[in-house]
């Protein structure tokens, strides 16, 4: 079909073209989002949509897909080999020391040798996979093979939170190291093996024809250095750091980019080679590659990928000359559809085979010589042998394998695909189960040693107000000493999911957002400022949580678990207004909030900043604090944290103990009279364990705070001051802290989980934030204060680690 044909039949039928590509991308986009939740990759998805669509024949799109793609299909993926490119850095692969490098390499070779032994039946003209016999053939099948999707596998190490693990890191830093090389080779390849004259099908003409292209391919990728560094270092004066980058900026950069890619690929080098040869030769490092990436894959993963995937797979739906087709003579003229050929099984789990061993071989042996052990070190080779795709390129582009083999290929992919997110799940349940578990919280944290705080971040705004509270609770730790474990809390969408690349450091993945990057940046910054003033007593590490929402709480939980935290410190999902009043918040963050509550493994304590970075520790005009305690273990963790913030010398510490009064005393009295009968009439034993309970939780509570008031009180030589207030109920409970609202400038109260009293009977009614507790939630209201921030405390739950048979046996 020529191309004044083809424009015509696109032009007569736009408006169906338009409406069946947008039921691909929004079949693609639900279906995603029903795979994501056993964690399957974009690409599963995609790939699971076209083998439907091609297999049943939805829609009518064949033609027309093929129709687009095929005026398109030629450059369509060198917009995705340029980004894969930018990301990578080449000085990598010379450092052959790295753990990385090393194994990667061994990786590669372990394929390579399998591939050599067994490529006479992958080789085989009439059967095998590929249908040509030479060296072309066997480097790209090896290369392919040998291949690691690293986009892949970083969005999977992200997904399955497996990015801080061990094996994690080395398999997110391998399998880019793998990738870079194998990319590398199938681009120099392509340079080698190439039609140099029209002349000759074979490139016949002057023997010096290969060798000045190749040379001047060299010198396209050299200048692409140095130009493409000279307009970086250009774009980055226009737009200098905390300003929004102009489009129309990266438009040139982008524009520069495609017309070296042009000129590569004028030179007779495949255009989506010459593209990644382009990116490689670009800086990794730098806000304007950090943009180009991440809108790249942006616009790549929403909407282009997806419609080529499909577009692949429907070539499936094509008529064939394939001979293979039983009862056929090489001479015989026959059609047929490639789906409906007889599947070549043994193929699809012979090259899975090939693959899969190749890299469990290679990389685990490579990985107990990094240190790890056997099933971690087999789970690494499990991860790097991930396709994505590049290799659905590969097949779709080599020219050089068979219509059953192409149709192999792809189920292999998604085999692949498919399998690698129950290893990842596997590494995170081995790595949890290896940690010892031990309880975690303020209570029983040794004071000779140095305190443990998991600091969630949204943004540089929460920065002063954390500041503030680890410098008063660090004089708490041996030597005042504490090491802050802070989180960066961001939202997984499909904006910054395409700019995730390598990380380094603790964080096996970063983002290279530009949004994100600088918010990263400006509370790096204000870190460092506070640990450059307390010098090395703190310790401040930057971790990151990347997830969706409703995960989020896992990043941090597993933070807490591996950091063996004392502690972990959260901000409210509102903030104050100018006015002093608090926002409406936001659902996401108040939803993290409520999971970490219910599964942390250490205390949690949720901040209600109402400027508290603001108040500056003197030991001349002391920052006034005030706990409260009603009674429950979350109020004796509340009061064991004041107990460490009282040993600040620019703290002044009250603490307020509401006690019930006469007639709550006998409301108390009654209620349990009328609970034990109750109890006996119904023959329940659980109730009068229930009540057996309340009764030990109170002699603890008067025991607990005897001891408290000796150390810190009577002790402290009026360091820390001491109130006590009679009430009867709720409603004097509310009263009495309203008087004290503007004489302190912190709260803290304990959430009240397991409070059974009397005088906070009926506030959970009116409560709006019930994570809170009934007190806490009181003090945080927008008519409370406009000075006083809260500290809300709760205790870790140690019935989380045992299956509980009696509670009288628990620790109270």
């Amino acid at each position: 079909m020529d191309c004044s044909m083809t424009s015509s039949i696109l032009s007569a039928n736009y408006n169906t073209i338009l409406f069946e590509f947008g039921v691909i991308l929004v079949t693609s986009k639900i279906l995603y989002a029903l795979l994501r939740n056993v964690y399957q990759p974009r690409v599963f998805s995609d790939l699971l949509l076209g083998i439907v669509l091609a297999q049943f024949r939805v829609l009518s799109l064949t033609n027309a897909i093929n129709l687009v793609f095929g005026k398109i299909g030629g450059f369509v993926f060198a917009p995705y080999l340029f980004a894969l490119g930018v990301e990578m850095d080449p000085g990598a692969l010379l450092d052959a020391s790295s753990g990385d490098a090393v194994v990667a390499y061994a990786g590669i070779l372990s394929t390579s040798v399998l591939v050599t032994l067994f490529h006479a039946p992958l080789m085989h003209s009439g059967s095998g996979v590929v249908h040509e016999r030479s060296l072309r053939a066997f480097l790209a099948l090896a290369a392919a093979l040998a291949n690691t999707a690293s986009p892949v596998l970083t969005r999977l190490a992200t997904d399955l939170k497996i990015a801080k693990t061990a094996v994690g890191r080395l398999a997110v830093g391998a399998g880019l190291a793998s990738d870079m090389f194998t990319t590398m080779l199938i681009a120099v390849g392509s340079m080698i093996w190439r039609d140099v004259g029209s002349e000759s099908p074979s490139g016949g003409g002057s023997p010096m024809v290969q060798p000045v292209l190749m040379a001047a391919v060299l010198v396209v990728v050299i200048v692409s250095a140095f130009v493409s560094r000279a307009m970086a270092e250009w774009v980055g004066g226009r737009n200098p750091e905390g300003r929004r980058m102009r489009g129309f900026d990266l438009s040139l950069v982008a524009l520069a980019a495609a017309a070296l890619c042009w000129l590569s690929s004028a030179l007779r080098l495949d255009v989506n080679m010459a593209a990644f040869l382009v990116g490689l030769a670009f800086p990794s490092e730098g806000r304007v590659s950090r943009l180009l990436v991440s809108k790249i894959n942006f616009v790549l993963s929403s909407f282009v990928l997806p419609l080529y995937v499909a577009h692949v797979c429907l070539q499936l739906r094509q008529t064939t000359d394939d001979i293979e087709v039983a009862g056929l003579a090489r001479t015989e003229g026959f059609r047929a559809y490639v789906m409906q050929l007889p599947f070549p099984w043994w193929k699809v789990f012979f090259v899975t085979a090939m693959g899969t061993m190749g890299k469990l071989v290679g990389s685990a042996a490579a990985g107990l010589l990094q240190g790890l052990g056997c099933l971690e070190a087999l789970a690494l080779g499990m991860l790097l042998n991930v396709k994505g795709y590049f290799h659905i390129y590969c097949a779709q582009a080599a020219g050089i394998i068979t219509d059953k083999s192409f149709m192999a290929i792809i189920f292999m992919v998604a085999l692949n695909v498919a399998v690698t997110p129950m290893v990842g799940m596997g590494i995170a349940s081995w790595a949890r189960r290896s940690v010892q578990w031990r309880l975690m919280g303020l209570q029983h944290h040794d004071p000779a040693t140095e305190l443990r705080l998991v600091v969630g971040l949204r943004g540089p705004q929460d920065v002063p107000t954390f500041s503030f509270l680890m410098e008063v609770l660090r004089w708490g730790g041996g030597r005042g000493e504490l090491a802050a474990y802070a989180v960066d809390m961001v939202q997984l969408t499909d904006q910054t999911a395409a700019a995730i690349v390598k990380g380094g450091g603790f964080d096996g993945v970063t983002v290279v957002d530009e949004e994100v990057s600088e918010m990263r940046k400006l509370i790096g910054e204000a870190l460092d400022a506070y640990q450059a003033e307390c010098g090395d007593a703190v310790k401040v590490r930057r971790l990151l949580a990347l997830s969706s929402f409703p995960d989020m709480h896992s990043d941090i939980c597993i933070c807490a678990e591996d950091a063996m935290a004392a502690l972990v410190l959260l901000p409210f999902h509102k903030a104050q207004r100018v006015d002093g009043s608090m926002d409406t918040g936001h659902h996401g963050f108040r939803l993290v909030n409520q999971k970490v509550l219910q599964l942390a493994p250490c205390s949690v304590a949720v901040v209600v900043d109402r400027g508290l970075g603001q108040q500056k520790l003197h030991q001349d005009q002391k920052c006034p604090v005030a706990v409260v305690f009603i009674g429950g273990a979350d109020d004796r963790e509340a009061l064991t944290l004041a107990a460490l913030v009282s040993k600040h010398p620019g703290v002044r510490l009250t603490a307020l103990r509401v006690v019930q009064n006469a007639a709550a005393q006998a409301r108390a009295k009654a209620r349990t009279s009328l609970f034990e009968s109750k109890s006996r009439r119904c023959v329940q034993p659980g109730a009068s364990s229930a009540v057996g309970q309340e009764e030990a939780q109170m002699q603890v509570d008067d025991k607990f705070f005897a001891e408290y008031y000796r150390k810190h009180v009577a002790g402290s030589k009026g360091g820390v001051g001491y109130l006590e207030k009679h009430v009867a109920d709720g409603a004097e409970l509310v009263a009495v802290l309203r008087g004290m609202q503007a004489e302190y400038r912190l709260f803290v109260v304990g959430r009240g989980r397991d409070r059974n009293s009397v005088l906070t009977e009926g506030l959970d009614e009116w409560a709006e934030c019930l994570e809170l507790g009934p007190v806490g939630d009181i003090l945080a209201s927008s008519d409370f204060s406009t000075t006083a921030s809260v500290l809300v405390v709760q205790q870790y739950d140690a019935k989380k680690h045992y299956k509980v048979i009696d509670e009288e046996f628990m620790p109270l």
